[in-house]
C-alpha cells in the first residue's frame, strides 16, 4: 500500500534543525522544551518513589533483622521482610536507572531527541497519522510560534483520555499499597499464633498479598507513563500521534 511521504519529510526537518544546532526556530524550541519537561517529570515524579521504595526497603531490613528469633529458623514474618524488602530494593534500583538516564536527557535534550526520533512511524497516505506528520513538519519548516491547529487537536484528544487516567492510576495505586499494607499485617498477624497447616483462607489471602504487590508495581509505572504524557503531550504527541 502507498506510503506518506510526511515521515520522511518530518524525519528529515528534525535531522537538519537538530543538526544545525539552531535556537532560532520557534517550532523547535517549543518541541525541546516540551521534551525536556516530558523527561524532567519521570525524573521527579520517578525520584518520588525511588525514595519511596529506598525508604521502604530500609524499614524492610530493620524489622528483618529485629525478627530474628533464637532456635527457630526464617518463621514466616522474617521471610515476608526479607521478600518484600527485596521487592522494594530491586524496583529502587531498577527507578535508579530511570531516573538517572533522564536527568542525562534533561541535561542534554538534542541528544536524546535526535535518538527518539526513530519513534516516529510511517503512515500511511491519506491517514489522519500521516496528516498530523504533515503538519509537525510544516510548523518546523516555517519556524512559526504557534502549535498548528492540528497538532493542538491531537494534543487535546490525547489528554482527554491522558489525564483521567493519571488520575484513576494514582488513585488506584494509593488504593493497592493501603490493601497490600493491611493484607501483610494480616498474614504476619495470624502467622504468630499458627501452629498446623495454612488454612485455605490463609492461602487465599497469601496470594492476595502477593497479586496486591504485583499489581502495585504495574500501577506505578502506569502513574509515571501517564502523569508524563499529561504535563508534557507536544512531543509525544509527535512521536505516538
Amino acid at each position: 500500500m502507498p506510503q506518506n511521504d510526511a515521515g520522511d519529510n518530518l524525519r528529515t526537518s528534525l535531522s537538519r534543525l537538530l543538526t544545525s544546532g539552531t535556537d532560532t526556530n520557534p517550532a523547535l524550541n517549543a518541541l525541546l522544551a516540551d521534551y525536556t519537561s516530558y523527561h524532567r517529570v519521570l525524573a521527579i515524579v520517578g525520584g518520588a518513589f525511588l525514595l519511596a521504595l529506598t525508604t521502604l526497603s530500609v524499614m524492610l531490613w530493620g524489622r528483618f533483622r529485629r525478627s530474628r528469633t533464637p532456635g527457630r529458623g526464617w518463621s514466616f514474618e522474617r521471610r515476608t521482610y526479607f521478600g518484600l524488602g527485596l521487592v522494594a530494593f530491586g524496583a529502587a534500583l531498577f527507578l535508579g536507572l530511570v531516573v538517572a538516564a533522564n536527568v542525562s536527557t534533561v541535561l542534554d535534550p538534542r541528544h536524546g531527541f535526535g535518538g527518539a526520533m526513530g519513534l516516529l512511524g510511517t503512515p500511511r497516505a491519506g491517514t489522519s497519522a500521516a496528516q498530523l506528520q504533515d503538519a509537525f513538519a510544516t510548523w518546523l519548516q516555517s519556524g512559526a510560534p504557534s502549535v498548528p491547529p492540528e497538532v493542538t487537536r491531537a494534543i487535546d484528544e490525547r489528554l482527554a483520555w491522558q489525564r483521567p487516567k493519571a488520575i484513576i492510576t494514582s488513585t488506584l495505586l494509593l488504593g493497592f499499597v493501603a490493601v497490600s499494607a493491611v493484607t501483610w499485617r494480616s498474614l504476619i498477624r495470624r502467622s504468630h499464633g499458627r501452629t498446623g497447616r495454612r488454612s485455605l483462607r490463609g492461602w487465599g489471602l497469601l496470594g492476595a498479598g502477593v497479586l496486591s504487590v504485583a499489581v502495585g508495581l504495574v500501577l506505578m509505572l502506569m502513574v509515571l507513563g501517564n502523569t508524563q504524557g499529561s504535563l508534557a503531550p507536544l512531543s509525544l504527541t509527535l512521536f505516538f500521534g
